[in-house]
């Protein structure tokens, strides 16, 4: 049988960042109560494109990513039920993830937190020391036994204002997240989805959150450092 630090390693091996677990109550999965939270860092690239504007570039190497992730969730859902558990692979289209509302039956963020692997920052974005907020992030449920990480419950942003700074419609608010808050107390996401679908649907985009933030430009320039071409 496998265990939580067989599990890890495996998915590392297929490619995946960080791994965490954490226990979950889902009214549609009731007996699949643990989750397995997948972190991907995104390639420097895709930090170049925004820094540069290109942001239809940035989305194609965002959505190569994350079909990348999504193959990895499958393929690692069905080991887990080889091996005698069952689990369900919490991919984009299962999730029912809205893109216009920016909601999804259960946040791959909120997973994350509660498996200790990064907070939510001013921005509303799932934030992480190693990457900043340059990163994919999916989800498997499971039955299998695992530890829970511990939950990080209140931001390490600290005083940092950089990505409210940058946001171009203010919809980014002074509270910093803690896990006692709701989505509206920290961002104002309707401003925020309407302003970027508007940029869009005109060839542009928006993502300064994500690229101002000073752990995804630490990340940018430790690989930059690593591989300068």
């Amino acid at each position: 049988m496998i265990d939580g630090e067989f599990l890890r390693k495996y998915l590392i091996d297929e490619g995946v960042s960080k791994v965490g677990y954490c226990s979950v109550n889902i009214d549609d999965f009731p007996n699949l109560n643990n989750a397995i939270s997948l972190v991907l860092k995104l390639p420097k690239e895709a930090i170049e494109n925004l820094l540069d504007d290109e942001f239809r570039k940035y989305w194609d190497i965002f959505h190569e990513e994350l079909d990348k992730l999504t193959e990895i969730s499958i393929k690692a859902e069905q080991m887990i039920k080889d091996n005698g558990y069952d689990a369900f692979a919490l991919t984009m289209k299962r999730n029912e993830c809205n893109m216009e509302k920016l909601l999804s039956k259960m946040p791959y963020k909120t997973l994350a937190t509660k498996s200790g692997l990064g907070w939510i920052g001013r921005s509303a974005l799932f934030v992480c020391e190693e990457y900043g907020s340059a990163v994919v992030l999916l989800g498997i449920l499971t039955d299998m036994p695992l530890e829970s990480g511990k939950a990080i419950t209140d931001s390490f942003c600290d005083d940092c204002e950089e990505c409210q700074k940058a946001c171009p419609v203010e919809a980014i608010n002074p509270a910093k997240w803690n896990s006692r808050l709701n989505r509206s107390d920290i961002i104002d996401i309707d401003s925020c989805s309407q302003y970027v679908i508007e940029q869009f649907k005109s060839g542009l985009g928006c993502s300064k959150c994500l690229s101002n933030c000073k752990l995804t430009q630490n990340y940018y320039k430790k690989e930059l450092c690593r591989n300068p071409f």
